[in-house]
């Protein structure tokens, strides 16, 4: 055998190997990525649903303190008077039913276990309900508030009982009972989620049966197809803690999740189950493979060549190779850049689309490094040009086995990224390969308000823990206004809830537009927003408060002729807990509802 097939036939094996390679690599790099992308996908789900829950628990305690406040209602319950009860209660029920149509239950119940009043079947009352109902039975025994999933006459429902005092005397509860598919639809409308409703087979007692006769292990389900049927088996497979899992079915692939429905004392009831079809990572595996074909064929042909010209020729053929680098790298959608650490010295045409640059020149022109658009968050969870004392390059490598999120914002609009990073040493000289990848969308559904776009209240708890520690270990001032808009019962039954839900969107982009950027506002529950203020004393907060007190009564919110709020203000105390915190701003808040409204309490 010749020295030039030898050569030839070594180029080829390692052009075959590095290709090889190239594709394992990446259909790994796929397969983990789409692993953590289910993960993230699991948890935000997880996420949304628990706020939910809680949202939804917060909205029906204050409404049932709203109607047990009704003058009258009190003494009805004590004298187990059904008619003036319902006479009493009626207006409110028909506007919460028309707030949400799936609010299937609000009953009274008096002290010792008996129904007073169903609003939602009148003629039905007297019975001894307490002796079916556990979650009851806890209200009586305990005199407090319980709530979660309870099984019921029509299936599974989340409930929130309150107990109802005059003055100190127990005197019975109030009752609301959410049906299941209001959580599932929700669910659907943020993931796009196929679900089914599964409920345990302890909890069928006062369902009906012969609804939930199929099912598999200890759930059953009502009337489901024959593909969520196949769903469902693969899911269970090997899989009986129910935890979330990936399956495929006639070469498509799907996400499942489970959220699991808990009563009072924790225990599972019920489970939604979510359904994603996230084909795309098998076909994503083809087309890697048949790529590496294709490309191997042609370096194959490429190299095969080459080795018949002069070195000269040789040398400017390899220049070639670097364009297809360029362009595997400019086909990605994530932003890839190659950096000492200090100085980018590659990009990819992400990157250009990203920051509005038509080169890296004109970049380095009044940027050195991309950690020039590093921003803080409202926690640590960000990364920062400079950690512990390292560049943000040597601590990715450092804590490399770390979720390192940034955030960054262009031309007005934030995104946030999740990075990865990899270094590269060549003659003395280090390169690090950062690569950014946008999950702002993931991001937002886990921590905004759907309907106003400010944070939920999930983020806002998480901000507000974060900010006490701050404040507790540095001495920093930390205030907080709860603000309520007055009245807007009315302005719902008179303009209705599409207008009335403008209205809460307009005052949420006033109270953005208001405040610091190193300040937090959150949606509360229904019309109210609170905002927390980092390094703000209580009269630098009292004034701010009466700004927008005033912003907010000065604004036109057409048609409706004027909209005002009243403001509850506090400033953080040394050592308190966040739940006190909170408490003394909704003391404030109701002095200035008390005060006659449209003012500010401090």
């Amino acid at each position: 055998m010749s020295f030039k097939l030898r050569a030839q036939l070594i180029i080829a094996l390692v052009v075959i190997a590095v290709s090889s390679t190239f594709t394992f690599f990446h259909i790994s790099n796929e397969r983990r990525y789409a692993s953590e992308r289910s993960e993230r996908s699991s948890e935000n789900v997880k996420m949304a649903f628990d706020s939910m829950v809680r949202d939804t628990e917060h909205f029906y305690t204050f409404r049932a303190y709203a109607n047990v406040r009704s003058e009258g209602v009190i003494e009805a319950i004590k004298k187990r008077d059904t008619e003036t009860l319902y006479r009493l209660t009626l207006p409110r029920y028909k506007t919460l039913h028309e707030e949400n149509p799936l609010l299937s239950i609000m009953q009274f119940h008096a002290s010792d276990g008996r129904s007073i009043l169903r609003m939602h079947r009148k003629e039905q009352f007297g019975d001894n309900i307490a002796l079916r109902r556990p979650m009851l039975r806890a209200v009586h025994s305990t005199r407090k508030m319980v709530s979660g999933f309870e099984g019921g006459v029509g299936g599974i429902a989340f409930r929130i009982i309150m107990p109802v005092f005059d003055k100190e005397e127990y005197v019975g509860a109030l009752e609301f009972g959410i049906d299941t598919p209001f959580f599932v639809d929700k669910i659907k409308q943020i993931t796009g989620s196929e679900s089914i409703l599964l409920i345990h087979e302890n909890v069928l007692g006062a369902a009906d049966k012969s609804q939930y006769a199929e099912g598999i292990g200890e759930y059953r389900y009502a009337s489901i197809t024959e593909g969520q049927k196949g769903y469902m088996r693969a899911f269970m497979d090997k899989n009986p803690r129910m935890e979330s899992k990936n399956i495929r079915i006639d070469s498509k692939d799907y996400e499942i999740n489970p959220l699991f429905l808990h009563d009072s004392e924790g225990k599972k009831v019920g489970a939604v189950i979510c359904i994603n079809d996230v084909t795309g990572g098998y076909q994503n595996s083809v087309e890697a493979v048949v790529g590496s074909i294709v490309l191997t064929a042609i370096l194959l042909i490429l190299f095969w060549s080459l080795f018949e010209y002069a070195f000269g020729s040789l040398i400017g053929k390899l220049n070639l190779q670097e364009r297809y680098i360029k362009t595997i790298l400019n086909s990605q959608k994530n932003i890839v850049v190659v950096t000492d650490g200090k100085k980018i010295i590659y990009a990819n045409l992400a990157f250009f689309d990203y920051f509005g640059y038509a080169t890296l020149d004109n970049f380095l022109s009044e940027h050195s490094c991309i950690c020039d658009f590093f921003e803080s968050g409202e926690s640590n969870e960000y990364l920062q040009s400079n950690m512990d004392g390292m560049l943000w390059t040597e601590y990715l490598l450092r804590y490399s086995s770390l979720e390192h999120k940034v955030k960054m914002c262009v031309a007005g609009k934030t995104s946030i990224f999740t990075v990865n990073s990899q270094k590269m040493t060549y003659d003395d000289q280090i390169r690090h390969v950062v690569v950014f990848t946008d999950i702002t969308k993931l991001n937002e559904l886990a921590t905004q308000d759907v309907l106003t776009q400010v944070a939920n209240r999930f983020q806002f708890d998480k901000v507000l823990e974060h900010s006490i520690t701050l404040s507790q270990r540095y001495g920093r001032a930390l205030s907080m206004m709860l603000i309520d808009i007055d009245h807007f019962k009315e302005v719902n039954d008179t303009y209705g809830h599409l207008i009335g839900d403008e209205v809460l969107k307009k005052l949420a982009h006033i109270l953005t537009k208001g405040i610091r950027k190193s300040d937090i506002v959150a949606r509360w529950g229904g019309e109210e927003f609170v905002i927390l203020l980092p390094d703000s004393e209580l009269s630098a907060a009292e004034k701010l408060a009466e700004t927008l007190r005033l912003k907010i009564a000065e604004s036109d919110f057409k048609p409706i002729i004027q909209v005002t709020c009243s403001i509850g203000v506090v400033q953080w105390n040394q050592g308190e807990s966040s739940d006190h915190f909170l408490k003394r701003v909704d003391e404030k808040l109701y002095l200035a509802k008390e005060s006659g409204r449209n003012c500010v309490v401090c």
